[in-house]
C-alpha cells in the first residue's frame, strides 16, 4: 500500500510537468499570458507587517501572499482550502464544515495562536480565542490577496497573534464594478453560487453588494458510510469606497451570515450505557459593520480610524452563544524626522458574551463583559541608508483575564542588492486566557469512573497568559528575473502553557440523578520549544507557464506529557505542495497541485497526498467554465481527529463544475 502511495504521487508530481511540457509544443499565442508575473509578485505591497504599506519582498517578516489570481486558479470553494498554498499553514479538514488551521504548531479545534482577520477585524471567537472557520467568509472572487505571516504579530496587532496573523483584505468596490454571477455544482459541493454588483455614486464614489449561497453534502464516518455533517449558509454583504476629498477618504462596509450545519454528537449521560447519540442541527448566525477613515494630512504624516461591530451566535443542544464586540482603532504614520518611519496607535475593544448553562458547557457568570486597552509604538530606523534598517516597537494591552501584557519586537533588516533581502527578529507574544479557560465549565463524561461522575473542565481566573519568545532568520533572494526563493527559520520558547490537572471531586448539590465533578484544571505548568524552517519558490518558466511551490519542516516538543496541552503528535513535522499553471491555446487554462502532510501520531492519522486539478476555458469575453477536482488520489482519508463530542471524518473525492459570469 505504502509502495503504491508513492508511485501514484510520483505520477501524479510527473503529471504536473508533463502537462505543461506537452503544451510546451503547441503555437501559443503571445497575447496569451500569465496575468501575474513573479516581476509583478516581487512588488506587491503588505500592510499586515508593520501596518503600512510596504513591498513584500522588503518585508522583516515570514510573509506569503496568497493573490486573487491564485485563489481563482486552485479552485477552492472556501478560505482555509486557499490557505493550503501558504508554507508553514498547517490546514486540516474535520469533516464537511470542520477545519483546523495553524501556522507553527498547535493546530487543534481550537487553534488559539493564529489571529484572523478581514479587513483589518478580528474574528477570532471570544468564546475559545479561536475561529470558526465555516462562517468566516465572503465572496472569494472579492478577495483582492491573503496576507499570511509566520511568527509573532503581537507588537502591531496584539494579544493572539502568537505563531502567525492571516489577513484576508477585499477589493475596493471601484475594482468590482459591474455584475458577476457563479455557480458551482458536484458530488460534494450540492451548490456554491454567488453574484455581486458593482456601482459608481457621484464622481469619486463606488458601491457593490454581494449574496452567496453553498450546500455541502456530508462526508464520511470511518467505515460506515455518510456522515450526518451536511450544511448549508447564506451570507450577503455590501461595501462602498468614497473620495471624500483629495486628502481623506471613507470605507463603510458589512456582511451577515446564517447556516445550519449537521452533526452526529456522542454526548455523556449518567444511565447506561453513559452515553448517547444524537443527531443535531447547529445554528449560527451572525453579522458586522465597519467604517475605515483615512487621511493623508501631508507627505510626512497620514492617520487612520477604523470602527467595527460584529456579532456572533452559536447553538446547539448544550451550549447556546451570543458575542458582541465592539472595536475601535487609530494609527498615526509620521516620517517628519530623517532616518525615521514611525507608526503609533491606540485601541479599545468592548466584549459582551452571554451563555445559557447546561449540564456539558455554562459560563460562571452567564453575562461577560470584558474590556481591552492597546497602545503600540513602532519606529523603523534607518542604519545605513537604503540598505540596512531596524524596525523597534512595542504593543501594551490591558485585558480582564491576564492584565497588562507588554508585546516588545526588535527586526533587522539588510537589502543587500535589488535581488537579495535577509531578516531576523526577535518578538514576544502572548495568548491570553478566554472564557473557555477562565469562566467555563466543560463537562466530558469519564466512563471508567462509573455512573455518577462526570469529568469536567473548569475553568481557573488565576491563569496568567501563555508566553512566547519567537527568534526568526530569514533570507530572499532573485537570482534571476523568473525565479525567486524564500527560506525563513524560526526557533520559539514557550512558556506558561496551559496544562490541565485533575483536582478533588466535588458533588453537584440538588442535582437528580446525583452525581459529582472531577475537575480537570487548566494550569500554566506547560512548556515547549520548536525550530524549523520553511522555503518557497516561484519560477516563471516561460511566459505561458507558472511553477510555485513549498516546503516546511517544524519540530515541536512539550515540557509536559501529561494533560490536554500534550500535542507533540498532532503536527505534521513535514509537508510540501508544488502547484503548476499553463495557459493552452484558445483560452484554455489548467492547474495541477500536489500536497502531502505528514503523519499525526498522537491522533493515529497516517500521513496523505492530495492532487488537485483545475481545467478552465474562456468561451468568450466574461463567460468562463470549469472543471475541478480535489483528493483524487483517494476515494476519501482522514485529515484529523473529530472535533469535540464528534465521531473522526474522512474527506472524500469531490468533482464539481464551475460557470462565471462578468458583465
Amino acid at each position: 500500500m505504502r509502495y503504491w502511495r508513492t508511485t501514484t504521487a510520483l505520477s501524479t508530481f510527473g503529471m504536473l510537468l508533463l502537462t505543461a511540457g506537452v503544451a510546451q509544443a503547441n503555437d501559443i499565442s503571445p497575447q496569451a499570458v500569465l496575468n501575474m508575473s513573479l516581476q509583478d509578485l516581487t512588488n506587491l505591497e503588505v500592510t499586515s507587517v508593520s501596518k503600512k504599506a510596504e513591498k513584500a519582498n522588503e518585508a522583516a517578516a515570514a510573509i506569503f501572499v496568497i493573490t486573487q489570481e491564485d485563489i481563482k486558479r486552485s479552485g477552492a470553494t472556501s478560505i482555509p482550502e486557499a490557505l493550503r498554498m501558504a508554507p508553514g499553514i498547517d490546514v486540516a479538514q474535520a469533516g464537511a464544515h470542520d477545519w483546523a488551521v495553524t501556522s507553527r504548531g498547535f493546530n487543534n479545534q481550537f487553534a488559539n495562536k493564529l489571529l484572523v482577520l478581514i479587513d483589518g477585524r478580528t474574528v477570532y471567537n471570544p468564546l475559545f480565542s479561536g475561529t470558526f472557520w465555516q462562517v468566516q467568509d465572503t465572496l472569494l472572487e472579492d478577495i483582492d490577496r491573503i496576507e499570511v505571516i509566520r511568527g509573532p504579530g503581537a507588537t502591531q496587532w496584539g494579544a493572539n497573534a502568537v505563531n502567525g496573523v492571516i489577513n484576508i483584505i477585499t477589493k475596493s468596490a471601484k475594482d468590482t464594478q459591474g455584475g458577476l454571477v457563479t455557480a458551482s455544482a458536484g458530488n460534494m459541493i450540492k451548490s456554491d453560487d454567488g453574484t455581486r454588483y458593482g456601482v459608481k455614486i457621484g464622481d469619486e464614489s463606488y458601491a457593490r453588494v454581494y449574496a452567496k449561497y453553498n450546500d455541502d453534502a456530508p462526508e464520511f464516518n470511518v467505515g460506515t458510510g455518510r456522515s450526518d455533517d451536511g450544511w448549508q449558509k447564506r451570507q450577503a454583504g455590501f461595501r462602498s469606497d468614497s473620495k471624500l476629498s483629495d486628502q481623506d477618504s471613507l470605507t463603510f462596509q458589512g456582511d451577515a451570515y446564517g447556516a445550519h450545519e449537521g452533526v452526529n454528537y456522542t454526548l455523556p449521560g449518567l444511565t447506561f450505557p453513559y452515553s448517547f447519540v444524537t443527531p443535531e442541527d447547529i445554528q449560527q448566525s451572525g453579522g458586522n459593520v465597519l467604517g475605515r477613515w483615512t487621511s493623508s494630512i501631508s507627505a510626512q504624516s497620514s492617520t487612520a480610524m477604523q470602527i467595527y461591530l460584529d456579532n456572533a451566535q452559536y447553538k446547539n443542544s448544550f451550549l447556546s452563544y451570543n458575542a458582541t464586540t465592539a472595536d475601535f482603532d487609530f494609527q498615526h504614520t509620521w516620517t517628519g524626522w530623517e532616518g525615521n518611519e514611525i507608526v503609533w496607535g491606540t485601541g479599545y475593544r468592548l466584549i459582551e458574551s452571554h451563555n445559557a448553562p447546561s449540564l456539558l458547557v455554562s459560563l460562571i457568570p452567564d453575562n461577560i463583559n470584558n474590556s481591552v486597552y492597546n497602545a503600540f509604538l513602532q519606529d523603523k530606523i534607518t542604519l545605513n541608508p537604503k540598505d540596512v534598517f531596524l524596525t523597534l516597537g512595542s504593543k501594551l494591552e490591558h485585558n480582564d483575564f491576564s492584565g497588562f501584557e507588554v508585546e516588545p519586537s526588535a527586526k533587522l533588516s539588510w537589502l543587500i542588492s535589488d535581488e537579495q533581502m535577509a531578516w531576523g527578529s526577535v518578538s514576544r507574544a502572548v495568548h491570553t486566557p478566554g472564557l473557555s479557560t477562565d469562566n467555563a465549565q466543560n463537562g466530558i463524561q469519564i466512563v471508567a469512573l462509573g455512573p455518577t461522575t462526570l469529568g469536567a473542565i473548569v475553568g481557573n481566573r488565576n491563569l496568567d497568559s501563555e508566553d512566547l519568545i519567537a527568534y526568526e532568520l530569514g533570507y530572499r533572494i532573485q537570482p534571476i528575473q523568473s525565479v525567486s526563493l524564500d527560506i525563513a527559520t524560526f526557533y520559539n520558547d514557550y512558556s506558561k502553557l496551559f496544562l490541565a490537572k485533575v483536582g478533588g471531586a466535588f458533588p453537584v448539590i440538588g442535582s437528580s440523578p446525583s452525581y459529582s465533578i472531577l475537575p480537570d484544571i487548566p494550569t500554566n505548568d506547560n512548556s515547549a520549544h520548536s525550530d524549523g524552517f520553511e522555503l518557497s519558490t516561484k519560477v516563471d518558466a516561460t511566459q505561458n507557464w507558472q511553477l510555485s511551490g513549498s516546503y516546511s519542516y517544524l519540530n515541536l516538543q512539550f515540557g509536559a506529557k501529561t494533560g490536554y496541552g500534550d500535542l507533540t503528535g498532532q503536527q505534521p513535522k513535514n509537508t510540501f505542495n508544488v502547484r503548476s499553471t499553463y495557459l493552452f491555446p484558445d483560452n484554455i487554462e489548467m492547474t495541477n497541485s500536489l500536497y502531502y502532510v505528514a503523519g499525526l501520531n498522537t491522533l493515529d492519522i497516517p500521513g496523505y497526498y492530495r492532487f488537485d486539478t483545475k481545467l478552465s476555458k474562456e468561451l468568450m469575453p466574461g463567460v468562463e467554465v470549469s472543471l475541478i477536482g480535489q483528493n483524487l488520489l483517494t476515494a476519501y482519508h482522514r485529515e484529523f481527529s473529530g472535533f469535540l463530542y464528534q465521531n473522526t471524518t474522512e474527506i472524500g473525492r469531490s468533482v464539481y463544475g464551475n460557470v462565471t459570469f462578468k458583465f
